[in-house]
């Protein structure tokens, strides 16, 4: 199987996982789930509160939340996501990257979390030098994929991306989850709109790093 579709499919298996887990969280804590998006970009299909998009890429999950969305002045707001107790509002966020974490070690075995605490230092590294350390991470990847059974190589982009998922940055699970943990359980904060916008800046810059990083391999890697 080539490097590059393997990368694919790992990525889908992991978003279906990621997403997936944190739905059923929100349902189990007796959060009203208002959409499940599987992709990004243009709507494919929709099956009840289930949208599949184009680009296999990333996934949203859109909860019942007073801070989204304006509700009745007699709703009592028991199924709202930021009216929860703060330990749920800190799991939920986390559930996704905790199985995925969890089903990798158990693929890799205790050496994966090596892996795992290495791709913090790697994510930062690579985005700071896209068209050289990012390279040489990426090409390591490669060789890696071409050596090794899906499972070994899903596990290890799965190390990569929950690690990803934990910055502290707005718009990903850890940052979700250092939020609620600065609310202090509470359902709003005149703050945080403000604070969750600086905080968004850092996790696009890395990402948007990481996709020159991801353009400029796949550019050097066709054949001349």
């Amino acid at each position: 199987m080539p490097p590059a579709f393997q990368l694919l499919l790992a990525l889908l298996i992991f978003m279906l996982i990621h997403i997936s887990v944190m739905a059923a969280c929100a349902r189990l804590f007796g959060i009203t789930v208002r959409s499940v998006s599987y992709g990004v970009g243009p709507t494919l299909l929709t099956l009840g509160k289930v949208k599949i998009r184009l680009l296999p890429l990333a996934g949203s999950l859109m909860l019942k939340d007073t801070r989204e969305e304006t509700l009745y002045d007699d709703d009592p707001c028991l199924d709202a996501y930021n009216f929860q107790p703060l330990w749920k509002q800190f799991v939920l966020p986390l559930s996704g990257v905790a199985v995925l974490l969890a089903l990798s070690l158990g693929i890799m075995g205790a050496s994966g979390w090596d892996s795992f605490v290495a791709a913090f230092g790697q994510i930062i590294h690579g985005a700071l030098a896209p068209l050289s350390a990012a390279q040489e991470l990426l090409g390591d990847g490669a060789t890696f994929a071409r050596t090794h059974g899906f499972a070994l190589v899903f596990a290890l982009c799965s190390f990569k991306l929950c690690a990803f998922n934990l910055l502290p940055f707005a718009g990903l699970n850890g940052g979700q989850a250092l939020l609620a943990i600065a609310r202090g359980g509470k359902p709003y904060v005149a703050w945080e709109e403000s604070v969750a916008k600086w905080l968004l800046l850092p996790g696009l810059a890395i990402l948007l790093a990481w996709v020159v990083a991801f353009c400029w391999y796949g550019w050097k890697a066709l054949p001349v």
